[in-house]
């Protein structure tokens, strides 16, 4: 987490355009979560918190008006949006990545991996799956 924010403060701190400060902020920060949200159960609400204290250095420094809408952040670029990747659909799509990973292999130690993921963590992965499934239903 102190490694987001580091990468988040040192993406704000540039002299870059808006629009390559977001692009920075996600091409930089968000990675730092990326690698880890298969191993490390983060809790919905503290992604939501970390995302709040996104929202808080954007405006802190000058990259989001406080009473501007938030959802308007989250959206792509091409439908005239901000384009900032939000935590918890990160967290989504690299659950759904590794699950594929881990489904379509018949690797013998991944089938282990694949045996104590399931018996730990089986409802984590599968409400991501069915929230991604719900999502998807709802952009058609």
């Amino acid at each position: 987490m102190k490694e987001y924010l580091r990468r988040l403060r040192l993406a704000l701190d540039t002299e870059f355009s808006a629009n390559s400060k977001i692009q920075a902020i996600g091409s930089l920060a968000v990675p730092a979560f990326r690698y880890n949200f298969g191993i490390i159960n983060w809790h919905e609400e503290e992604l939501e918190n970390l995302d709040r204290k996104t929202r808080k250095l954007l405006t802190i420094h000058g990259q989001h008006h406080p009473k501007a809408e938030v959802g308007h952040l989250y959206v792509p670029r091409k439908q005239e949006g901000r384009g900032l990747k939000q935590l918890k659909e990160a967290q989504v799509v690299e659950i759904s990545k590794l699950t594929e990973c881990v489904d379509s292999k018949k690797n013998p130690l991944i089938q282990i991996v694949r045996t104590h993921q399931h018996n730990t963590d089986s409802t984590m992965l599968q409400t991501e799956a069915s929230s991604q499934n719900y999502r998807e239903e709802q952009d058609k």
